[in-house]
């Protein structure tokens, strides 16, 4: 969900123009083009000049962040990055006044009144109630209050949403309400306690940013409810770190046996707790072992691999567990890892999951009940990919890729090259030892009459360009095998799973 929504008019239009220098190379605008894709004038368009630099000055560290017009009619961005876009979007939402009525309606409307909150933000009156009473429509339209798994009580989304707009925009600039700075470091450090893993700082980013919605949900007097679908065995050790948070809680707030459910079942869904305890959870979401029965169906039914039987299937299994419990739990919609752009790639470096990947991901973009945006459908696109890749082997492929080394020198340049190849052993790459009839690139250091296959000569050690144009051999020779190992897909133009789940997400 991209929040941006809530952002002020003006502040909307300078958040876009930055967005757009970001995904310049050359960090460069036309002007003219400008005006025209945001309808402004030509006087608008400098009064938001004017701002964004004022902006990009607050927000920037040691190295100075501007705009420039070195060449008339093209404007420059000079020191912007991703994370000081992030910086100046933080600054924007922290002004917004739609933003300030969500703090208001989703934290405190049951600890003070809106005249207190509206004195305390020193805020206008009537600006404060008119995004109040427009709150409900905006975040209705933007889908908030749509579950975004299967599990769909309605404070479980309101809180996976809140979550979500947090930990975006937040992470990795500010910590939100910094005033419970302490008391969340005490509770990370309770429920680290009880993890058998040191948490990464990713992780305990994550969680603190959880922790602190949990918390302030709780304090409002907004609970989980007990008809959670989830339910987890309590052991020892979980009672342990329940017993350490009520004793942190002990002034604010009674921990509840829902709400330390609600918590422990996250950190089992993030997989703070191993994949045996998200096993044993997962028994309560039937559909967790549907959607991975679908997926593997769909290897066996595209008929990827050489062998069903998988060299390591317990990791496949692992990972399809860990994707398909938070997919239908705890799914947080990823700002990273969903650009269709960078699908091309996968899909023409592994063609074979590719189709499997794909046909999976139609599928159920197809059922109504997962809500499936094209967002989320390239973000699982990835995790299919990755859980595939890390844990089939080639020799298993159908698309591989024979290579043969053959250097007149003998076996030490023979050998070298063969392992700098291992580079490439995400590309389904089998060496042969001898030339055979199922070889298709031969590399040595002298053309051969003998051999019919695609030969590439290096007479001297191979450059990165030589490699760059090896990448391509390989890419070429998995084009040419797709039509007769998937003669009944259409292959004539790869990367046609992504248009597929472009497609689908525009329906």
């Amino acid at each position: 969900m991209d929040y941006t929504f809530l952002l002020s008019k003006n502040d909307h239009i300078c958040f876009d123009i930055l967005s757009r220098f970001t995904q310049q190379a050359d960090q460069t605008l036309n002007k003219e083009e400008l005006a025209q894709s945001l309808s402004l004038t030509t006087y608008q368009l400098n009064k938001y000049f004017e701002t964004m630099n004022t902006d990009l000055a607050s927000v920037a560290e040691e190295t100075p962040c501007y705009l420039d017009e070195p060449n008339k009619g093209t404007w420059q961005a000079f020191g912007l990055n991703s994370y000081l876009l992030q910086k100046v979007t933080l600054l924007y939402l922290n002004r917004a006044p739609l933003f300030t009525a969500l703090e208001y309606q989703f934290f405190y409307n049951h600890l003070y009144t809106k005249k207190e909150y509206v004195t305390a933000n020193y805020m206008s009156s009537s600006v404060f109630y008119r995004s109040l009473d427009s709150l409900s429509d905006t975040l209705t339209k933007h889908n908030f209050f749509q579950a975004s798994s299967l599990y769909a009580s309605k404070e479980f989304t309101v809180r996976l949403h809140l979550f979500q707009l947090y930990y975006t925009l937040y992470n990795g600039v500010s910590e939100p309400f910094e005033p419970l700075n302490p008391l969340i470091d005490n509770m990370v450090a309770a429920i680290q306690s009880g993890l058998p893993d040191e948490l990464n700082p990713t992780q305990e980013t994550k969680l603190a940013t959880f922790l602190r919605i949990w918390l302030l949900r709780m304090l409002d007097k907004n609970t989980i409810g007990n008809n959670q679908q989830l339910q987890i065995k309590p052991t020892a050790s979980s009672q342990a770190m329940m017993e350490q948070l009520q004793n942190l809680l002990a002034d604010q707030l009674e921990l509840t046996a829902e709400e330390f459910n609600y918590l422990y079942s996250f950190l089992i869904a993030q997989g703070y707790l191993g994949f045996d305890k998200m096993r044993e959870l997962a028994a309560n979401i039937p559909a967790v072992d549907e959607l991975t029965a679908q997926f593997m169906g769909e290897m066996q039914d595209t008929n990827v691999l050489l062998t069903t039987h998988l060299v390591d299937d317990h990791q496949l299994e692992d990972s399809l567990l860990s994707i398909h419990f938070q997919f239908t739990t705890f799914y947080i919609e990823p700002t990273t890892f969903i650009s269709p752009d960078q699908v091309q790639f996968f899909a023409e470096l592994y063609p074979a999951f590719d189709v499997a990947v794909s046909h999976s991901i139609t599928k159920l973009q197809r059922r109504e009940d997962l809500h499936l945006t094209q967002k989320m459908a390239v973000n699982l696109y990835f995790s299919y990919m990755f859980a595939l890749i890390n844990a089939v082997p080639a020799e298993l492929m159908r698309d591989q890729v024979h290579i043969c080394v053959d250097f007149s020198q003998g076996n030490l340049y023979t050998n070298y090259v063969i392992q700098s190849l291992s580079a490439f052993n995400h590309a389904h790459i089998i060496i042969d030892a001898h030339l055979t009839a199922d070889t298709d690139i031969y590399i040595s250091d002298f053309h051969s009459k003998k051999v019919s296959q695609t030969q590439v000569i290096w007479q001297d050690p191979p450059t990165p360009v030589d490699w760059s144009n090896l990448a391509d051999l390989i890419l070429d020779a998995k084009r040419q095998k797709l039509p007769s190992l998937f003669p009944n897909q259409d292959t004539a133009q790869k990367g046609s799973g992504v248009d597929e789940i472009q497609q689908d997400s525009e329906k």
